[in-house]
C-alpha cells in the first residue's frame, strides 16, 4: 500500500491511499501519522482481502471516533466490502464513491465519482451521468445494489 499526505486549508489533513489493502499493509503506521480532521482519498484502492479489512475495520472505528474523519471516492473494491461490512468506515462521514459506467458511444468503460448526495436525491436506479468526452448519457455497469452502502450509512 503506498500512502500520500497533503495539507489542506484549515488545518485538515489530506492522505491518498493507493494500491492494496492486505496483510502486508502497515495500517498501524497510517493512523498512527494520522491526527486531527482527516480527508482520505480510496480511488487508488485496487484491492482489499479479508486480512486487511479485519486490520481496517478497529483501526478507521478508533480514529473516526476521535477525529472527523470524510472519506472520498471510495474505490470499486471498496465498494464491494462495504455493501458486506456495515463498519467497514466505522464513524466516518462518506461523501463519494467511484461507480462502473459505460459509454456506448466511446465504447469505453469509465470510473465515474458518484457522491452520496447524488445517490439519495436519484431514488430509481444510479444518478445519471454524461460522458466527459462526449456527452453522450452512460449506462451504468454494476447490480442494482452497487450504492446500498450509502442507504444503510443513512439509517
Amino acid at each position: 500500500m503506498r500512502v500520500a499526505f497533503e495539507a489542506a486549508p484549515g488545518g485538515v489533513q489530506r492522505v491518498a491511499l493507493a494500491g492494496s489493502i492486505d496483510e502486508n499493509a502497515d495500517l498501524a503506521a497510517l493512523f498512527a501519522q494520522l491526527s486531527g480532521p482527516t480527508i482520505m482519498n480510496l480511488r487508488a484502492v485496487e484491492r482489499v482481502n479479508s486480512m486487511g479489512v479485519h486490520r481496517w475495520v478497529p483501526l478507521v472505528s478508533a480514529f473516526s471516533a476521535q477525529h472527523r474523519l470524510e472519506i472520498e471516492e471510495i474505490s470499486y473494491a471498496l465498494v464491494q466490502n462495504a455493501n458486506v461490512v456495515a463498519n467497514l468506515f466505522g464513524a466516518a462521514i462518506v461523501r463519494s464513491c467511484v461507480a462502473p459506467y459505460f459509454c456506448s458511444s466511446c465504447n469505453e468503460n469509465v470510473s465515474v465519482t458518484v457522491t452520496g448526495k447524488e445517490v439519495a436525491a436519484h431514488t430509481f436506479g444510479p444518478p445519471p451521468k454524461p460522458c466527459a468526452r462526449c456527452g453522450t448519457p452512460l449506462e451504468f455497469d454494476e447490480l442494482d445494489g452497487y450504492f446500498s452502502f450509502f442507504k444503510a450509512r443513512r439509517r
